[in-house]
């Protein structure tokens, strides 16, 4: 199975500067939830409230070097592994000349709230990341 590769542009504001004047660190893992809803085109949000939940079972994040106040970055989201009930993805955060700012990973389950319990990868999703 291979995936597709997404980039997304993320404008940087103010607020997401520190005491240093870069870009704070706990700022880049709202940088790659907005990169993932974004990926989905819409389907997150139509589908809220229905079918299975995914839930950030875990997350790391290296900082590269610091990202200062500019108009944007880039975050890639490639998702580099699939199983039946989770998946993990893979993150850089560059800017437009590709000067790499960080590199992250998460891992995501997926999870029926009305059953309680992890549940199939569903195939609106795989029909979005995965490479024909």
């Amino acid at each position: 199975m291979t995936f597709r590769t997404f980039s997304i542009e993320i404008p940087l504001r103010f607020r997401d500067l520190d005491a240093y004047g870069h870009v704070n660190h706990a700022q880049f893992f709202t940088f790659l939830e907005t990169a993932r809803v974004r990926l989905m085109d819409g389907e997150f949000e139509r589908r809220m409230g229905s079918g299975p939940v995914f839930l950030v079972v875990s997350a790391a994040c290296e900082y590269r070097q610091p990202l200062m106040l500019q108009q944007s970055c880039i975050v890639t989201v490639t998702v580099e592994k699939m199983k039946r009930t989770s998946f993990e993805v893979g993150y850089t955060v560059t800017d437009a000349a590709g000067t790499l700012f960080a590199t992250a990973r998460t891992r995501h389950g997926c999870f029926d709230p009305e059953a309680g319990r992890p549940t199939r990868v569903p195939q609106w999703f795989l029909d979005i990341v995965c490479d024909g």
